[in-house]
């Protein structure tokens, strides 16, 4: 009678560790997915440092899958609006710790309209200006990667969007990027 007693212990003991292992398995695979869905979302804008003028951006169109909003940016590299290359290339220092180190970019513009590209040039000193700010406060650790970059990307055009008034900088393109 004890014999029949530990059979069934045995197998309720086995049955609960094939439950927590599979259990474990939906977990990770759940994680996984929703970590490679997560790629491919935006991060959420950051609000003007100066608070003082409203940001404009380019149109965003969201579509959902599975219950979660992706972001998509309206320029597609199929149908690109009017560019405007930066004159000349901006060498910034970059902050740093141990040493000195330099990015030495250039700068396309996407624009949503080529009405704006007479604002753009009457206004390209003070573009410049904003542009050369924002690079000079950045670190290497923060731009070497391809999220840094595109965070990048993505802070300079809000700031140029925040003056422009004719219409809207699409995308921010670099045609050159070294760090030295």
């Amino acid at each position: 009678m004890a014999e029949e007693e530990k059979a069934p212990k045995k197998s309720k003991a086995m049955l609960f560790v094939v439950m927590g292992a599979v259990l474990v398995m939906l977990i990770l695979v759940g994680v996984i997915v929703i970590l490679f869905m997560g790629k491919g979302a935006e991060p959420a804008p950051q609000p003007n440092a100066q608070g003082s003028k409203p940001m404009h951006n380019a149109p965003m169109s969201g579509s959902t899958e599975g219950g979660s909003t992706l972001m998509v940016r309206s320029s597609d590299y199929l149908s690109l609006g009017p560019l405007y290359p930066l004159s000349g290339p901006f060498v910034v220092n970059l902050i740093s710790q141990n040493g000195r180190r330099y990015l030495k970019t250039s700068i396309s513009l996407e624009l949503n309209d080529p009405k704006l590209l007479e604002e753009v040039k009457v206004k390209e000193t003070a573009i410049k200006d904003t542009i050369i700010e924002i690079l000079s406060s950045k670190s290497m650790e923060e731009i070497t990667t391809l999220k840094g970059k595109n965070k990048l990307k993505e802070e300079i055009r809000s700031n140029l969007n925040s003056f422009l008034i004719d219409g809207f900088v699409k995308n921010v393109f670099f045609t050159d990027f070294v760090i030295q």
